[in-house]
């Protein structure tokens, strides 16, 4: 299966495979964000792809709370206070 990195948001992107990825040239949505990518493959490589148009989804509210909490993880792993409440905590 190939695989590209969305160019707009960075998320992979698995060419379907109902497309021939041995000689392609065409374009291929974001299942993520909706941009559309325009690829070009032979041999079932990339050889070039860009950006055709660019769409952005707004996270929904669950997102945007996994997001944040995904953050507050990673920032007191690295030993930062995340709420006044823990500054006192030791």
């Amino acid at each position: 299966m190939v695989e590209i990195e969305c160019l707009v948001c960075g998320r992979t992107i698995e060419i379907p495979q109902f497309i021939d990825t041995d000689n392609y040239d065409g374009q291929v949505a974001c299942q993520e964000c909706g941009s559309l990518l325009h690829v070009k493959l032979e041999g079932s490589k990339v050889r070039k792809y860009k950006i055709v148009e660019k769409k952005f989804r707004i996270p929904t509210a669950d997102e945007m709370f996994q997001i944040h909490k995904e953050a507050e993880r990673r920032l007191r792993e690295e030993g930062y206070v995340v709420d006044k409440q823990e500054e006192g905590k030791d």
